[in-house]
């Protein structure tokens, strides 16, 4: 074992049903941590350039962070990486709860998957061994239902990760779901369909907590982040609402995506807000590896039209998607909707936004009922939006063109379609108005994946009352920053919101890290945030090498030449083309967006 890490990586090759283990490369751990940049790496290393998405020589890499599975607070996360069906591009998901940890105590670092089995099958891997075992019987069965057949077939305390039926059926917004949680934006479910990969199982009893370097001074400084979480009043009102909370402060900025983004502001966020379903759906709150927060509700609905219908959250992206975001004022509904997409296996935030995208086309007569099958597709009609999910999920009528995203339904489609796509290289965006939060959009512009909050989210613009969101001036710094954090702390195996609300810095990181593995190299918080540039910039490589051009880096025209109506951010629009200008001069890019060589040898980065 060496530090915090198991020192193993398993490798997988679904056609022959091989798989072998080897010594997890050191230098790499030294040079990426783990987590997302371990699997940004291995990605770029191992596949070959212009690989097809949905081709068997496409890889699927999970990685877990230095810190997953240790003593560690918040020490949760499980990282997925992959090249997107949605995007082209670089895929990486990154998701709390068990998983990760449970990897972990198997005695993995990593897994890396290849090929395609010559049967519907899943991974079954179990303390320092695993199996391809073949599954035809979960053919088209639901993720909860997967998730509850291979804990009875493996081990109660097994852990799932799970395709569903959406996936099966080709679904580029198709992601994974187990273990109360999604995973996989950008079409990760249905890179494990095409590879006959229902889903891959996890029971590990070597350990039930990871060795670290120096135990004393290890948890030493995990004291020092009780006594900060216990002190932050921020997040002790995270722990009674969760993600939720933030509905009504974000339509408080004028920036809460509202009808496909026509506007910032929803006139009935109090019906769907922390509050609202606080106090009349939650029914338990559930927590993750070593998280004292609990930030997770199940949630269910005990009365009326979707009576029993339930949920894990729904999250404040979830809320928004379906939520103001369709101008669907039923919590209720969101809650169904919530449940469906966990059933078919579909990402909530891209759904969501298709459904907008659907709706505003109807009611612009780009779409017709001629076109829905009768469905009326109007703002507000939950009724309509909840049938428009079972069509995307099981791919019927004009679910088959949506299914696709809505890059390629707007293709399709025709008729203008295209303006109301609202995406970032092809990924939908997440329930941020980039128009009243400018580093936000910038982050937008540029994620590696498309339109992605979490790779640069923007905490001193959404949270900070004196940061000046509207002006361009140092955004590209405030952009660089954020960005390279996600990407460390997301290497790190650490959950991100500690990390933006100010229990754990860089420093505390340093401390932790060098603790835990031995590692000099990570030792500082300068030495860190050196780790999440070269992260970024290796992602951003993958996607010029995969045929990315600076046009990619570009925000939907409504946000470039709409300003916002009404709210606390009216007549605003993103001025991208001087936002974008500044942020490659400061990322010590060209002036296309591409890192120079200098760049990249300072990084120890191949050109």
């Amino acid at each position: 074992m060496l530090g915090a890490y198991t020192g193993k990586t398993l490798f997988v090759d679904l056609t022959n049903g091989r798989t072998t283990v080897e010594r997890t490369d050191e230098s790499l751990l030294r040079r990426y941590i783990g987590g997302r940049g371990l699997g940004a790496a291995i990605l770029y290393d191992r596949l070959a350039a212009g690989t097809d998405p949905l081709s068997p020589e496409n890889l699927i890499v999970m990685t877990t962070g230095a810190l997953t599975g240790t003593a560690s607070l918040f020490s949760s996360r499980t990282n997925i990486t992959t090249k997107s069906p949605l995007t082209g591009m670089i895929c990486m998901g990154n998701c709390g709860g068990f998983f990760g940890p449970e990897l972990k105590f198997a005695g993995f670092d990593a897994v890396v998957i290849v090929g395609r089995a010559p049967e519907l099958s899943y991974l079954w891997i179990n303390d320092g061994k695993a199996e391809v075992r073949p599954c035809g019987e979960l053919q088209g069965r639901n993720c909860p239902e997967t998730e509850a057949a291979l804990i009875e077939a493996t081990d109660r305390k097994t852990r799932v990760l799970a395709a569903g039926p959406a996936a099966e059926k080709g679904a580029r917004i198709a992601c994974l779901y187990g273990d109360h949680r999604y995973i996989g934006r950008g079409g990760t479910g249905a890179v494990f369909a095409s590879k006959n990969l229902k889903a891959v199982a996890v029971r590990g009893t070597l350990t039930n907590s990871v060795e670290v370097h120096n135990r004393e001074g290890f948890l030493g400084i995990i004291e020092q982040e009780k006594k900060l979480f216990w002190e932050n009043e921020f997040f002790q009102l995270w722990r009674q609402y969760g993600t939720p909370f933030i509905v009504t402060p974000m339509n408080a900025l004028g920036i809460l995506g509202t009808r496909n983004y026509q506007s910032g502001v929803c006139e009935f966020h109090e019906r769907i807000n922390g509050d609202a379903l606080k106090d009349r759906y939650v029914v338990k709150k559930i927590t993750c590896h070593r998280c004292p927060v609990a930030c997770i509700s199940l949630s269910e609905v005990r009365e009326g039209e979707y009576k029993g219908a339930h949920c894990r959250g729904p999250e404040y992206e979830t809320i928004y998607s379906f939520g103001s975001d369709c101008g669907v004022d039923s919590l209720p509904a969101i809650i169904r909707a919530d449940q469906l997409c966990a059933e078919y296996g579909l990402d909530t935030i891209s759904t969501g936004n298709i459904c907008a995208f659907a709706m505003e086309l109807f009611e612009r007569g780009i779409l017709s009922a001629r076109h829905t099958d009768g469905l009326e597709l109007r703002f507000g009609n939950y009724r309509g939006m909840i049938e428009l999910v079972h069509r995307i999920g099981r791919r019927e009528g004009i679910g088959e063109i949506l299914g696709e995203g809505v890059r390629r339904a707007a293709e399709q489609i025709g008729g203008g379609a295209e303006r109301y796509a609202l995406h970032v290289k092809g990924l939908e965006l997440a329930g941020y108005d980039p128009r009243g939060a400018k580093s936000q959009g910038l982050a937008y512009a540029t994620s590696p994946r498309g339109g992605c909050h979490h790779t640069g989210y923007a905490e001193e613009e959404l949270y900070d009352p004196t940061f000046d969101r509207f002006t361009i001036e140092g955004k590209g710094e405030v952009t660089r920053r954020n960005q390279d954090k996600s990407c460390m702390y997301d290497s790190t195996g650490i959950c991100a919101f500690p990390t933006q609300l100010g229990v754990i810095n860089q420093d505390t990181m340093s401390e932790l890290l060098a603790h835990a593995t031995g590692f000099p190299e990570l030792g500082s918080a300068e030495q860190l945030m050196k780790i999440g540039e070269r992260v970024f910039n290796l992602e951003r490589q993958f996607n010029w090498r995969e045929g990315m051009s600076q046009d990619a880096d570009s925000l939907p025209a409504r946000f470039l030449s709409e300003p916002l109506g009404e709210g606390e951010s009216k007549g605003q629009v993103v001025e991208q083309a001087e936002l974008l200008k500044r942020y490659y001069e400061v990322r010590g890019w060209s002036a296309e967006g591409r890192p120079t060589a200098r760049l990249l040898e300072e990084l120890g980065l191949r050109p």
